[in-house]
C-alpha cells in the first residue's frame, strides 16, 4: 500500500484539502467526509443546469442526462504533494448506473481517515508507484 499526500482539489472551496491517500483497485473515489461534502457541493455548483437524479446505491450526486449526447462539467484535478497531479477526465469519474441515462458522480465519503482513488479514475493513464521515496505519478496513456 502506498500513501500520499492530496493537497488539493481544486474544485473544492478555497483553502488546502490535505489526506492520506491510497490508490486503490474499488470502483469509487473515497473522500475524508468535509472534503467530500466540499466537493460535492462545488461539483453540484457547476452541474445547476443538468437535470438531477435520484441517489442510486451510495452515490448522492445523479444526473438524468438521457436524450443528451454531451454535456458540460467541472473539471476534476487532484493535486498530490511533489508536484503529481492527476487531470480526471468526465468518463471516469460521471459514470451510468442504468441503461436509461442516469449518470452519478462516483464520489463517497467516509469517516475512515482514509482517502482512496478507485481504478475508475485511474483508467487511461499510466501510475507510476516510488514505494522507497513514497511517491506516485501519473501518465496519460493505456497499458496496452
Amino acid at each position: 500500500m502506498l500513501l500520499i499526500t492530496l493537497r488539493g482539489v481544486p474544485t473544492v472551496a478555497a483553502g488546502e484539502v490535505k489526506a492520506s491517500v491510497y490508490t486503490g483497485n474499488g470502483r469509487v473515489v473515497w473522500l475524508l467526509q468535509s472534503t467530500y461534502e466540499s466537493m460535492r457541493y462545488a461539483f453540484r455548483a457547476g452541474t445547476k443546469s443538468l437535470k438531477s437524479a435520484a441517489g442510486f446505491s451510495l452515490f448522492d450526486t445523479c444526473y438524468d442526462l438521457s436524450g443528451f449526447t454531451t454535456v458540460k462539467v467541472p473539471t476534476l484535478v487532484f493535486h498530490f504533494d511533489r508536484g503529481a497531479h492527476l487531470s480526471v477526465p468526465a468518463n471516469n469519474y460521471l459514470i451510468p448506473v442504468d441503461s436509461s441515462g442516469v449518470l452519478c458522480f462516483v464520489f463517497a465519503g467516509t469517516t475512515g481517515g482514509l482517502s482512496i482513488i478507485g481504478n475508475i479514475q485511474q483508467q487511461g493513464f499510466r501510475v507510476a508507484f516510488d514505494m522507497q521515496s513514497n511517491r506516485v505519478g501519473f501518465a496519460a496513456g493505456s497499458c496496452s
